[in-house]
Order: C-alpha cells, then structure tokens, then sequence
C-alpha cells in the first residue's frame, strides 16, 4: 500500500512538473533569427493590421466609385391617407337643381387615399463619376505603398531593437566574466598590500575597477530589458509574455550586400502626384460636366370612401419615361473653393515628387556608406579587441610576477573591456546596416 501511494505521488509530481514547463513555454516567445521576428510582426503587429484594413477601405472606396458612374436610384414611396374633413369647394346650385345664381357647398375629393410610387433612375453619362474611379484607383495604389513605407520603417526598428539585444546578451556575457576577474585582482591586491608589496591607492584603484565592471553590468542588464519591451511595443506582445532572443556576434558573420536599389519613397511620392491630379481632373468636372440620366416612374392610386382596405376602391395607374439632364450651377462658391484647394495640392505634390527623386537617390547612397562605414568600424574593432585580450593575459602573467605595476595592469584590464563592448556595439551597427540594406531592396 505504502509503495502504490508513493508512486502516486511521483506520478502527479511529474504531471504538474510538465505542466509547469508546458505553461512556461506558452508564455515565452523564442526568436532564433530576425526573419522569424518579422514574421511574427507581420501577423500580429497594429502597424501591418491598421495597413490591412487600409488596403480594404481602398478597395470598397474603389468598388463604390465603379457603382456610382451609373449611380443606380430606385426609391420606393407608399402613402396611406384618412381625409378626415375634405375641402369645401363652392358650385352653381341650378347644377343640382338649385335656384339659378345661388352657389351650393360641395366636399370634392376621397377620404381614403392609398399611393405607390417608385421612380428608378440610372445614369448614362457622367464624366465627374467616371474620373473618380482613376482617382479611387490611383488611392488604392498609394494606399499599397504607404503599407510598404509603414511596414519597412517597423522592420527597421525591430532590426535595431533585435540586433541591440544580441550585442548586449555578448556584453553582458563579457561583463560578468570581466567582474569575475576583478574580483581576482582585487583580491591579489588585497594580499599584496596586506604583505606590503603595493600601496593602499593601488589596492582601491582595484576596488575602483570592480565597482565600474559592477555598474556597467547593471546598466547593460537595463538596456538589455529596455531593448525588449521596445520590441514588445512593435509587435504588440502582451506585458505578461516574456521575449527570447536567442543569438551570438560569434555566429553572426557578415554577408554579401547587394547595393540598395530601393525606389519606394520616389514611388509614393510619384502615385501621390498622380492621385491628386485625378482629384483635381474630377473636381473640374464636377464643377461643369452635365450628367445625363434615364428616369422612369410607375404610381398605383386607390381611392375610396369606405376604408384604406377597400377591395372596391377605384384604381388609377400612371407612368412616365424621359432622360434627365442635370447641369451644376457654375458660380457655386464652394466647388470653387474646392477645385482652388485640388489645384494647390497637385502644385504641392508635383514640387515633393521632385524632392521625393532626389531624396530617393541619396538614401539608397547614404544606406551603402552607412554600411561601408559600419563594417570597417567592426572589422577594427575585432581585431583591436583581439589585441588588447592577448596584452591583457600578458599584462596578468607580469603583474603576478611582480614586474608591472597594479595601475598598468588595470589600464590593460580596462582596454579589454572597452575593447570588448566596442566590438560588440560595431557588431549590432554593421547587421542593422546590413538588416536595412536587405529591407529596402526587399520591400519595394
């Protein structure tokens, strides 16, 4: 009995002890590379999901603008009157058999009046209509490439966040080891003082160095956790579920960039000026183009002074065919007004269009120096970081056998170190530079 109830609870330890890491896993999110990071952005980032149904507005914009170029109307109208007191209208008496000259009081007309009426209208020429759908159109193109700028400005920043995070895990890395080893010098200070070898500066300037590693440690840790809830905003990962960024600067080598070949901005800037100036042709015509439509009515009457229900009231039907023509009255102040503000916006348009080219050009420049730039700084600071390891190890070796003193040996220490965290800041800089290149020639 005793063993049946102890393999109980080792079976239900197990089962809450998978359950447990069960539940952990739902709530951390793991990245092991930066397309895995877009990828989850692009389905569950507000930036892509607002462009999403911005592209949708477009597309329902576009698809109402078709409809209207006949502008389909087939009203409906139904009417059912109760005369209570009809109007009195006077008569010739000798009408009906009266005194010649005398006048009688008649109430004229039906006390129950049912109508139907519907009156279907379609349009046939209506040239206003018909250059908004080139308009609607140009709008929804423009619309696409405001998702694209949109959505390559927030892979932009995720690239920086991500990159940072893995740069600053290597630095946290070099932190805690840095700490750790001057922890051991300061205690070899200790000693050496203790037995008079250095002086009592000496031994603080050691305690100094190992209080800087600690601060510079907790300052990483920070921005290490900064850098998360910054990625945590761009891709609208609840508070309560952690992010992990899994990665190395020793695993990341630099590829082959291809020169930026991005025409996005110019692109937008080119369907802006376009979509205005379809605005503007629309507006002119809706300030002067007649509209010529097809009308047709069809009413149904009953009349009766019985009731509104009255199965022997009299009928009467009418109808009519015709084309309808409908011109704008030329001086209304505010389409003028308008097609003032449609043509100020097109000049304004034609003028960002050509700073749009030259800016667009520039960019793509500025993107391959910042790149050029980056990995020259990076490949420096890899080898000085290298260098200043090795006179590091040296200087440690020499210190321990007494031909250096303690200030040298922590002017080596602290070269290694700011070595270190510049090699891995260069190293976050050039694969953001190189995470840029790639979006702009990729998102276009």
């Amino acid at each position: 009995m005793y063993l049946i109830q102890q393999n109980k609870r080792k079976f239900l330890f197990f089962i809450m002890l998978f359950g447990t890491i069960v539940l952990r896993a739902q709530t951390v999110l793991q990245f092991n590379s930066i397309d895995s990071l877009f990828k989850f952005a692009e389905t569950n980032s507000a930036t892509i999901k607002n462009g999403n149904q911005q592209s949708l507005l477009a597309k329902w914009t576009k698809i109402a603008s078709v409809g209207n170029t006949i502008n389909l109307k087939s009203p409906f109208a139904a009417s059912w009157t109760d005369n209570t007191l009809l109007p009195v209208s006077y008569l010739p008496a000798e009408a009906f058999g009266g005194p010649t000259g005398a006048l009688k009081e008649v109430s004229l007309g039906q006390q129950f009046v049912s109508a139907y009426n519907i009156s279907p209208q379609i349009d046939i020429i209506n040239p206003s209509a018909w250059a908004r759908v080139k308009s609607a159109t140009l709008n929804e193109q423009l619309t696409e490439a405001n998702n694209l700028i949109a959505k390559k400005n927030l892979f932009e920043s995720i690239s920086a966040s991500y990159h940072n995070i893995i740069s600053l895990q290597q630095q946290i890395n070099y932190l805690e080891q840095s700490a750790t080893a001057a922890d051991t010098i300061l205690a070899v200070a200790k000693n050496k003082f203790y037995q008079g070898i250095i002086r009592e500066q000496d031994m603080n300037n050691a305690n100094i160095n190992l209080l800087n590693i600690q601060d510079k440690l907790i300052q990483a840790k920070l921005a290490l956790d900064q850098n998360y809830n910054n990625l945590k905003i761009l891709c609208d990962v609840k508070p309560e579920r952690s992010l992990k960024i899994i990665g190395s600067i020793n695993s990341n080598s630099s590829t082959i960039v291809k020169p930026v070949a991005s025409s996005l901005i110019e692109k937008q800037s080119q369907l802006q000026r376009a979509y205005l100036k379809s605005e503007l042709n629309a507006t002119r015509l809706a300030s002067f183009s007649p509209t010529v439509s097809l009308i047709f009515n069809q009413t149904w009457q009953q009349n009766s002074n019985v009731g509104l229900l009255d199965a022997n009231a009299n009928k009467f039907t009418s109808q009519y065919f015709g084309v309808k023509l409908t011109v704008p009255f030329p001086l209304d102040v505010n389409r003028m007004s308008t097609n003032y503000t449609s043509k100020i916006n097109y000049k304004i348009s034609e003028i960002n269009y050509a700073h749009s080219t030259l800016q667009n050009q520039l960019n793509n420049q500025q993107l391959d120096l910042e790149y050029q730039k980056a990995n020259s700084t990076y490949t420096t600071a890899k080898r000085v970081s290298e260098l200043k390891e090795m006179n590091y190890v040296k200087s440690v070796n020499q210190y321990n056998e007494g031909i250096i003193s303690t200030d040298i040996l922590l002017t080596a220490f602290t070269d290694k170190i700011n070595a270190q965290l510049n090699y891995s800041a260069a190293f976050a800089v050039l694969k953001f530079a190189e995470s840029k290149i790639n979006l702009n020639n990729t998102i276009k």
